[in-house]
């Protein structure tokens, strides 16, 4: 029979339980007071490894709350979605060993960066032992092991450095054995690492220099260092080398003596040189003599020692003995920008200067001569390098033309699209209207204009290389004609045309298009600058050669003929401050509303993507010339020749994909004019979903490029993989990512550029349907 408790024994009972349950609290505030303040991450998950715990540590690192947190899989919050087995296995494991494991990961926050963080995981049970799920301990390690590489990838180049070094290194001990040195040391004297430390550094000196050695080595030790030794030492091959010896000392941390560091570098080729330098100078005076470039040496008192041929020609006369900074520079006292205190340091030193008496560039170069008697002299060279600043200035016009061409294919596609929505709707308003009627007229001149304007923007994103430009030879002469034809009726009768063609045509390879529009432009920009007043405007046309062309501003052109345009004007002239800006973009001098600054900057494109070259001389007063080369081909000119438009019908059934509303409605109509069945679909995932459902059912699909969720060239793609035989049109307003040569090598059937006529889009899809 079991014994009834007590009253007082269950009192004690409740009390010690009370008392228990008390501490459980306070520890569980403890707990939960550390999980809240402990800078280390804590988070647990449950069996499905969804997280259960978050502490603020955590927020801090990963960034989400802990109510974003709790309840997410790990690889939702911190892990790459491709890294979910991997998390999985780590944790069947840890659940199957119910122990703890330490990693070292690379985890992702919530805005997407990248931290690397060391975890210690272990199991969690409940009181019975049995695993209820996994506990994390984590600290964001990035900056340490950010630190620790960069000091690993510091070590290692430090390393390759000493061991590489142009200068031999050794360290001597206080008895002045080996203890350290690098390789160009042993290939300096061709021993091995190994034969060499522990021996005495005198082992390896020259009998004759030992004596130098041994007197000098304590004086070093007492002094700290020591510079410029010289003495001979014996390699292992026998062989004899000059060495210059540095050297400074290591101290201890209790400031004794711990070893030298000193550096080795052989001079015997210098020695020799010296000597030969010595007993060349007369050899040394010729060279002098025979350079093209301007010369002259000075003294330290900046007294000319000597001139070479060239200097005295730029100076006038030979100015030896005079102070240099009178004679070359025209300066009473000395220059500003005298580089003598470098000189002095044995540094060469080199700066540009523009020359205001030739108006070129030179690269001005001085360097230290050592004269025998101790003394350092300056010798300074003057290069001329105008060609090269020009060729550097012609860069920088290439890098703008890029950036402006950045800005032409961004506004492109956009652009093109509404002009394809005003030709489409016009033609399919003329289509409605009889001819007779004037709106027909109207509505005529609305499609022209638009078709232009997509020309305008074709010419744009060819000048920029944004797009393919087609060039055929034609007579260059014959398109220039015609230019001047049409120029007359738009320039001021106050300016006078004077043409000088020749009489038989000069074909080069070109878009006829471009070449009217660069004559259009220079030649109403010329005539604006003299509306006022008035002129002449000159427009010469010849054949001439690159090597006549050379020594007139045109550098680096390819060997071969050329056509020459030279355009020039009686006005104002242009002011030499800005004539290095005038083919910049947006650049113009003009009032507001008359011009946009694109005119020139469009001509250099044309001129620069058509292999030719443009230059520009004006003098304030006297009018502008502008020349244009253009290479000459060995061809006959093709004549191109516009069709009527005709109107290709057909009964097929058509899949047409375009996101934008109105894009879709329009050439829907224009589909079921010609006479197909058309389906439309504004989104590419809806049109591949139909596609699935009745993939025979269609015979032509046109989709746009630049959807959401899925370009036309990827749904092209999927298309293919369910129906490899369904021809597809590809129709863009502009992509870089694409054109008709990608579309071809895509398996894409055909490329249509916005916008597109009727008859454009006709003959685009019997092409592909009849083939």
């Amino acid at each position: 029979m079991v014994k009834k408790p007590t009253y007082e024994e269950l009192k004690k009972r409740v009390q010690e339980l009370e008392r228990s349950e008390k501490a459980l609290l306070e520890n569980e505030h403890k707990l939960a007071n550390h999980l809240q303040e402990t800078p280390v991450g804590v988070l647990s998950w449950d069996l499905d490894f969804k997280a259960t715990e978050w502490n603020p540590a955590a927020e801090a690192i990963f960034g989400y709350t802990k109510s974003e947190a709790l309840g997410k899989h790990a690889t939702e919050l911190i892990l790459p979605e491709d890294m979910k087995e991997l998390v999985d296995d780590l944790f069947k494991n840890l659940i199957s060993q119910k122990g703890g494991a330490r990693s070292t990961n690379e985890n992702i926050t919530k805005d997407g960066r990248r931290v690397i963080c060391e975890w210690y995981n272990t199991t969690l049970k409940d009181i019975d032992g049995n695993v209820i799920g996994i506990g994390s301990l984590f600290q964001d390690v990035t900056e340490r092991i950010i630190s620790e590489n960069h000091l690993q990838e510091s070590e290692e180049r430090f390393r390759i450095l000493f061991e590489n070094a142009p200068l031999g290194y050794q360290s001597l001990d206080a008895n002045g054995n080996l203890i350290e040195l690098n390789e160009t040391w042993c290939k300096l004297l061709g021993y091995t690492k190994e034969e060499v430390l522990g021996k005495n550094f005198s082992d390896f000196i020259h009998p004759d220099f030992k004596e130098i050695f041994k007197e000098n080595f304590p004086k070093f030790k007492r002094v700290g260092y020591i510079l410029g030794i010289e003495f001979e030492m014996i390699k292992k091959d026998g062989s004899e080398i000059i060495v210059a010896f540095d050297g400074k000392i290591g101290h201890g941390d209790d400031g004794s003596f711990k070893q030298t560091h000193c550096v080795l570098s052989d001079v015997s080729e210098r020695k020799r040189a010296v000597d030969a330098l010595r007993d060349s100078e007369e050899k040394y005076r010729t060279m002098m003599e025979s350079m093209k470039d301007a010369a002259y040496i000075c003294s330290p008192e900046l007294r000319i020692e000597y001139m070479n041929s060239i200097m005295i020609d730029r100076v006038g006369r030979d100015a030896t003995g005079e102070v240099c900074h009178k004679a070359i520079y025209g300066q009473d006292k000395k220059c500003s920008w005298c580089v003598f205190d470098q000189i002095e340091k044995n540094e060469h030193v080199e700066y540009e200067t523009l020359d205001p008496k030739d108006n070129n560039y030179y690269m001005v170069s001085s360097s230290p001569i050592s004269r025998s008697n101790g003394t350092i002299s300056k010798l300074t060279i003057f290069h001329d390098i105008t060609k090269i600043k020009n060729i550097e200035e012609n860069l920088r016009q290439s890098e703008k033309m890029e950036s402006i061409g950045t800005l032409a294919g961004g506004i492109a596609h956009d652009f093109n699209n509404l002009l394809y929505m005003i030709v489409g709707n016009t033609e399919l308003a003329l289509e409605d209207i009889p001819k007779w009627n004037p709106a027909y007229t109207n509505l005529e001149e609305i499609k022209s204009a638009s078709l232009r304007a997509a020309g305008i923007v074709k010419q744009l994103l060819n000048f920029s290389r944004k797009t393919d430009q087609e060039r055929i030879p034609i007579e260059a002469v014959a398109v220039i004609k015609d230019s001047l034809k049409f120029l007359r009726s738009t320039i001021p009768t106050t300016v006078e045309i004077h043409q000088h063609l020749p009489e038989e045509d000069i074909v080069i390879l070109a878009d006829s298009t471009q070449i009217n529009q660069a004559m259009m432009n220079l030649c109403i920009n010329a005539s604006q600058a003299m509306e006022e007043t008035g002129g002449n405007l000159n427009i010469t046309v010849k054949l001439t050669r690159s090597e006549t062309e050379k020594t007139n501003g045109f550098e680096g052109l390819t060997p071969g003929k050329y056509l020459k345009i030279t355009l020039t004007d009686t006005g104002p002239g242009i002011n030499p401050e800005i004539i290095n800006r005038i083919f910049d973009p947006y650049f113009t001098t003009k009032a507001i509303g008359k011009g946009s600054g694109m005119g020139l900057s469009i001509v250099h494109g044309i001129v620069k993507n058509h292999g030719g070259a443009i230059c520009v001389d004006s003098n304030l007063g006297k009018g502008t010339t502008f020349r244009l080369l253009f290479p000459v081909v060995d061809e006959k000119a093709v004549n191109k020749t516009k069709t009527a438009d005709e109107f290709s019908l057909g009964t097929e059934t058509i899949l047409f994909v375009d996101d934008e509303q109105a894009i879709t409605d329009m050439t829907q109509k224009v589909l079921e004019k010609l006479g197909y069945r058309v389906e439309a679909r504004l989104n590419p995932v809806e049109a591949l979903d139909l596609f699935k459902l009745k993939p025979d059912t269609f015979d032509l699909v046109i989709t746009d490029m630049t959807m959401p969720q899925m370009t036309g060239a990827k749904l092209s793609e999927k298309l293919k993989e369910l129906r490899p035989d369904i021809p597809i049109i590809i129709c863009t307003g502009h992509s870089s990512l694409i054109d008709e040569e990608k579309a071809k090598r895509f398996g894409i059937d055909g490329y249509l550029m916005k916008p597109a006529s009727m008859s454009t889009i006709a003959k685009a899809i019997r092409n592909v349907l009849d083939k």
